[in-house]
């Protein structure tokens, strides 16, 4: 992943003599034919323009353009040539069609979503004491055994259902079956929000984060508030990039088997979408981490939160980071990235019945600090004396202990761990 980001006003995009040429202000990138490094352009910008030869050079290029509206949420995407996959299609739909098919493939989504999620939150509470994990683990576990006991409720008043009305009777068990699923993934999310709340409302207690929903919106799509700003900036970057996997593949994107088909909707991109926000999730965290303020953000005249260019390219350096880490995957190190395309691809085979089962692999996001609350705890206790035994720096403890006290991550070299441990 290596995405180009644009941002702000007088964008200029076009070809010069067959190189690429943008122009922002006073900056001017050039391009030579089949040399250019980054695999994706973001647009996050207001006035500009962009010639049809550029748009066929980036075609060319298998490069696509990434268009976010004013307030960060993912407007539409320029992308190359999609795959010809009439028969990938149709199996697509059938599938869709087939209530158990469809259930299927929605539990699966549903279950590595969450699987991830609470490993996501597994991993955090080695830095962050404000997770309970014990308690967010058996939440997780009773709502999963909630809902099984009412999926073996659903399937036993089935089988006493009589013939007559059948389809009907199908159309509804599936709807019912889906709806449930989504209120079971609710649930878990409430949960899994809850505890994230508490990093955030540690690390910048200034953004009064408290959900991602607010009074106008059944989730913050224009974001009242810094944190629901980077998150769904984030969230549009990731959707970008499922959507550039499916076209690739060849998927419709207007079929999702979780989310329904609504007008102007993408729901196959928001399903497979779900296995990846932890990722941005996690980003999002690393990004306060490093000390924002309010002065990295805009406030509109209608009170809605933008990220500034700066705060924007810096998300997008730690989701392209956290997507470029590389991971044990099929005997072979492969970006996370590349094992999203996997999984796709092989959800693809699923659906033209080249696989038998539909698992989705990927790995619990790694977590690369050496700062564990065991380790921040042994810091924040170091009196005076003890100081002076360990022959650690006043300065630096103090600065160490202030870090920790505002829920910033601490680097630790190997000599003051060796001592501190």
């Amino acid at each position: 992943m290596n995405p180009l980001l644009l941002s702000g006003f007088g964008i200029s995009i076009e070809v010069n003599k067959a190189r690429l040429t943008i122009k922002q202000k006073n900056d001017i990138l050039t391009f030579e034919p089949h040399r250019m490094p980054y695999d994706s352009i973001v647009i996050d910008g207001h006035y500009g323009s962009m010639s049809f030869e550029a748009m066929r050079w980036l075609s060319k290029h298998d490069v696509p353009v990434i268009l976010l509206n004013w307030n960060g949420n993912l407007l539409s995407i320029m992308s190359p040539k999609e795959g010809n996959s009439g028969q990938l299609r149709m199996k697509q739909y059938e599938k869709y069609l087939k209530k158990e098919e469809r259930t299927v493939i929605a539990e699966k989504i549903i279950k590595e979503k969450i699987g991830k999620s609470l490993a996501l939150l597994e991993n955090l509470a080695d830095f962050h004491q404000e997770i309970n994990f014990e308690k967010i683990k058996k939440a997780f576990s009773k709502e999963f055994e909630d809902f099984n006991l009412k999926k073996e409720k659903i399937n036993i008043l089935k089988d006493e259902k009589t013939k007559k009305n059948k389809t009907n009777a199908e159309k509804r068990d599936l709807k019912k079956k889906i709806a449930d699923l989504m209120m079971y993934e609710g649930r878990i999310a409430s949960a899994y929000w809850s505890e994230l709340s508490g990093i955030f409302n540690k690390i910048a207690p200034e953004f009064n984060f408290e959900s991602r929903k607010n009074l106008s919106y059944s989730w913050n799509m224009n974001a009242s508030d810094p944190i629901n700003a980077l998150l769904n900036y984030g969230y549009a970057i990731l959707e970008g990039m499922v959507r550039k996997y499916v076209n690739t593949i060849g998927l419709d994107p207007s079929i999702g088997f979780l989310h329904e088909i609504a007008p102007s909707k993408y729901p196959l991109v928001y399903d497979l979408q779900e296995l990846f926000r932890h990722v941005v999730d996690y980003s999002v965290i690393q990004i306060l981490e490093s000390g924002l303020k309010k002065s990295d953000f805009i406030i509109t005249e209608n009170y809605h939160i933008r990220l500034k260019p700066n705060t924007a390219r810096l998300l997008i350096e730690r989701i392209k980071e956290n997507f470029n880490q590389r991971y044990d995957f099929r005997n072979k190190k492969h970006s996370l990235e590349n094992i999203m395309l996997e999984n796709i691809r092989e959800f693809s085979k699923y659906l033209v019945d080249k696989k038998n089962t539909l698992d989705f692999v990927m790995p619990d996001i790694e977590i690369k600090r050496n700062d564990s609350t065991k380790v921040r705890k042994k810091i924040e206790s170091i009196t005076p004396e003890g100081r002076k035994k360990l022959k650690i720096n006043k300065s630096t403890l103090w600065y160490q202990q202030k870090k920790i006290k505002e829920g910033k991550p601490v680097k630790l070299y190997e000599k003051t761990k060796v001592r501190i441990s």
